[in-house]
């Protein structure tokens, strides 16, 4: 039996409200076991004794609340990793789970496209992104992050990746 936790992409941003109920259920019909979810953003904790498709999650979503919901599955040991990478203290602090390892040019020109102090910084699958201040003053951006990388990817502020992690993980 292993253990993963899917974060899911756009759940209950406008126009999208999902109920984790319905989250749940869709998981479980899937045959997966001790479904939990942890707050309303789309973080769906399950173990599966087969190997997971991730296709076959999103066509589940799509079949079941009638819109494309971006999976991006992580086992518990690569959540505990990211829960454990050494981060600046505070609320200020997110990590972006992406599709797959970025191309190593793409990684630096998105590692070089903030202003200091802020940073960002790509460890395998994963984007940490530290920001003094409010989000909304940032000069990093989401979208031409996803661009230059090419390919998409779903934010987590770091307090809530521990979350999940010390809840159910550990």
């Amino acid at each position: 039996m292993t253990r993963y936790v899917a974060f899911l992409r756009a759940i209950n941003t406008p126009p999208r409200h999902v109920k984790m109920a319905r989250l749940r259920e869709v998981f479980s019909d899937l045959g997966f076991e001790a479904v939990a979810t942890h707050i309303a953003s789309g973080n769906v904790i399950f173990d599966a004794r087969e190997p997971v498709d991730v296709a076959a999650i999103e066509a589940a979503l799509l079949d079941a609340l009638g819109f494309e919901v971006p999976v991006f599955l992580r086992t518990a040991a690569e959540v505990l990793s990211v829960a454990g990478e050494d981060v600046p203290e505070g609320d200020s602090t997110e990590v972006a789970f992406l599709e797959r390892i970025p191309d190593p040019e793409a990684a630096r020109t998105v590692e070089a496209s903030v202003t200091a102090p802020e940073r960002v910084w790509i460890i395998g699958r994963e984007l940490y992104w530290w920001h003094d201040g409010p989000r909304n003053e940032s000069t990093y951006s989401v979208g031409r992050t996803t661009r230059t990388l090419g390919m998409a990817a779903t934010h987590r502020a770091m307090r809530t990746v521990r979350d999940i992690a010390d809840r159910f993980l550990r």
